[in-house]
C-alpha cells in the first residue's frame, strides 16, 4: 500500500496540528489520503488543524468533541466527511464547506454552538438529518440552489437564526427541520409549489410572529397548506428590477 491514514494517538493531539502531505516509514512514502473515525475525538485542547491536499476523506466522528478547536481549513481534495465529523466543536465560529463536497452528512455540525458563518456551496445536494442542529450562534442561512432535501431536524435549536432563504429546487424538508428557531423571523422560500414537509417543521418556533415570503403565484397555495398557513404574515416576495445596460450617446459641437 501506497497511502497512510491519520488514526487515534497515544497521546492527546493539542495545540496546532499540521497533517503532512505524505511520510516515510521504513524507507517507504505513503501518501497521507484520509482521517480515519475518531482520529480527533475528545481532543479538547486542539485550537487548529491544516488538512493537505492529499487528504480525500475526513472520517466518522474524526474532531468529535474537540471544544477548543477554533480553525479548520478544508481542502478541495476533500470529498466525504463522516457523520459527527465535526458535532460538539463548540470553539468554531465559521466553518467553510469545499465544493468537492456534496452531501452534508448526518450531525457533522451538531453541536457546534459557537458557529456564526457557514458558506454551503453549490455542489451539495442534501443536508443531513440533525446536521447544523444545536448551532445556536447562527444569525441567518443561505440554502444553495443545487439543494433538493433538508434532513430531520436539520436546523433544529439554532435560537439564533433569524433569517433562512430556502430555494426553489428544495422538494422536501424533514421533520423538526427549524424546530425551536426561537428568533426566526423571515423565511424566504422561492419555490412555487410547497414543498412536501409534514406539520411539525416548525415545532416550537413562533412562526405566527414571523414573515413567509413566497413568490406572488404561490400566495394562496402556502396560505391554505400547514404548516406554511400559520406563519404571522404571508407576503410576496419583491423582485429587484435592474437596469441591465446603459448606452451614451455624445453630441459634437462645433463653433
Amino acid at each position: 500500500e501506497t497511502t497512510a491514514t491519520v488514526t487515534y494517538g497515544d497521546n492527546e493531539y493539542s495545540g496546532d496540528i499540521v497533517i503532512p502531505e505524505s511520510i516515510t516509514y521504513e524507507n517507504s512514502k505513503y501518501s497521507v489520503t484520509s482521517i480515519g473515525e475518531s482520529a480527533f475525538e475528545g481532543c479538547s485542547i486542539l485550537t487548529s488543524v491544516t488538512i493537505p491536499n492529499s487528504v480525500t476523506s475526513i472520517g466518522d466522528f474524526a474532531f468529535f468533541d474537540c471544544s477548543g478547536l477554533t480553525s479548520v481549513t478544508i481542502p478541495n481534495s476533500v470529498t466525504s466527511i463522516g457523520s459527527w465529523a465535526f458535532s460538539e466543536c463548540s470553539g468554531l465560529t465559521s466553518i467553510t464547506i469545499p465544493n468537492s463536497i456534496t452531501i452534508i452528512e448526518n450531525s457533522v455540525f451538531n453541536g457546534c454552538s459557537g458557529l456564526t458563518s457557514v458558506t454551503i456551496p453549490n455542489s451539495v445536494t442534501s443536508i443531513g438529518n440533525n446536521a447544523f442542529s444545536g448551532c445556536s450562534s447562527l444569525t441567518s442561512i443561505t440554502i444553495p440552489n443545487s439543494i433538493t432535501s433538508i434532513g430531520n431536524s436539520a436546523f433544529s435549536d439554532c435560537s439564533g437564526l433569524t433569517s433562512v432563504t430556502i430555494p426553489n429546487s428544495v422538494t422536501s424538508i424533514g421533520d423538526w427541520a427549524f424546530d425551536c428557531c426561537d428568533n426566526l423571523k423571515n423565511v424566504y422560500c422561492y419555490s412555487e409549489e410547497v414543498p412536501s414537509t409534514n406539520v411539525w417543521i416548525f415545532d416550537g418556533t413562533y412562526i405566527e410572529n414571523a414573515t413567509l415570503h413566497v413568490p406572488a403565484s404561490a400566495i394562496e397555495a402556502y396560505k391554505t397548506t400547514a404548516p406554511w398557513s400559520d406563519f404571522g404574515t404571508i407576503k410576496a416576495i419583491e423582485e429587484t428590477v435592474g437596469i441591465e445596460s446603459v448606452e451614451a450617446r455624445g453630441i459634437a459641437i462645433q463653433s
